[in-house]
């Protein structure tokens, strides 16, 4: 499958985009736990990491005792403590993690509990990732907690001695909640030209952490995972029915290419090129037989498409749109 419409097809299978950014881990907790789910001789946990976490995950064992894998899902981290006691409990129990999605901060903790740790096939690998950083309160880094929690030490120990001392030590310091070093497979390398980056939480760039400074070690060479063979989730059949149709990409055409835009009023080019402008995940939608249009630029590709196809079919008092451009391609039409 062409490269364009393979990445373009596959940003549907995630119910929040991977290139959003990070709840910072702090040691206050936030509102409810993390949803655990058991598929078999896994459970799913997803969701904020809280202070209730280790708790509910040895009730979820105990309920399933032919448990032998915790797969990690689209969580933005959340209390920093409990990620150390949940990651411990997985390591003490001799379990293999699993990431599904996105696992930032607290959530990597956990990850690293894996006595065995792998990449899934779940979703696509470029929006497949864990991002590791330091401790934070209130928006800035905590290094107290840092230290209090032996963040540094205790990283390097559950990555099996593998971690990079000195990399760690810049991930751990990152000023700002948003940055982090961010691990994909590194399959991803033949594209991006590396699979780790680290980002600062401040840059500039509409490539989000694909525009960080590229860091030559990979997750495996890091101890982060311990094999690059893909796992899969038990669910996974079901997940991927959630994914909408989109037509595929045109082959050749940039969103950029003006002369193929088909509307030509003042209004609809100045908006096209307000899109053009914005940064990723964005959606613009036109009315598939009239003037109509709306776009949106959003967190989620899920938002940012609910929103501009809204928006567009309102407009046209109901009648149908269709995605015109996503992201920097043209959408073939439907």
């Amino acid at each position: 499958m062409n490269r364009s419409i393979r990445s373009t097809v596959f940003k549907l299978f995630t119910a929040a985009l991977l290139m959003s950014g990070a709840v910072a881990a702090s040691v206050s907790a936030p509102v409810s736990a993390m949803d655990i789910k058991a598929v078999g001789d896994q459970l799913i946990l997803s969701g904020a990491v809280t202070g209730d976490d280790r708790l509910e995950l040895l009730d979820a064992l105990r309920a399933h005792p032919g448990v032998t894998t915790v797969v990690l899902r689209n969580s933005h981290g959340g209390d920093a403590k409990s990620g150390y006691r949940v990651g411990e409990l997985i390591r003490d129990r001799g379990l293999r993690t699993i990431v599904s999605g996105y696992c930032w901060s607290a959530c990597t903790r956990m990850f690293l509990g894996g006595k065995t740790r792998y990449f899934s096939s779940d979703y696509p690998p470029e929006y497949t990732h864990l991002s590791f950083h330091g401790n934070y309160s209130n928006g800035f880094i905590n290094l107290e907690a840092v230290n209090r929690l032996n963040l540094q030490d205790w990283i390097i120990k559950h990555s099996d001695g593998k971690a990079d001392p000195d990399l760690v030590s810049r991930w751990i310091h990152i000023p700002l909640p948003a940055g982090a070093a961010h691990f994909f497979h590194p399959s991803i390398a033949a594209w991006r030209g590396r699979s780790t980056f680290l980002c600062k939480g401040s840059e500039k760039t509409q490539n989000r952490m694909f525009g960080c400074e590229p860091i030559a070690q990979t997750a495996l060479e890091m101890g982060i995972v311990t094999s690059l063979d893909l796992a899969a989730s038990n669910d996974q059949a079901e997940l991927r029915k959630t994914v909408p149709a989109l037509p595929p990409v045109r082959v050749g055409v940039a969103a950029s290419d003006m002369a193929q835009f088909p509307l030509k009023s003042d209004a609809a080019l100045r908006e096209y090129e307000r899109f053009l402008a914005a940064a990723a995940p964005k959606v613009f939608a036109k009315q598939m037989d009239g003037g109509q249009y709306a776009w949106n630029a959003a967190k989620t590709i899920d938002g940012a498409l609910a929103t501009a196809l809204g928006r567009c079919e309102e407009r046209a008092k109901g009648k149908p749109c269709a995605v015109y451009a996503l992201d920097e391609n043209l959408l073939a039409s439907p």
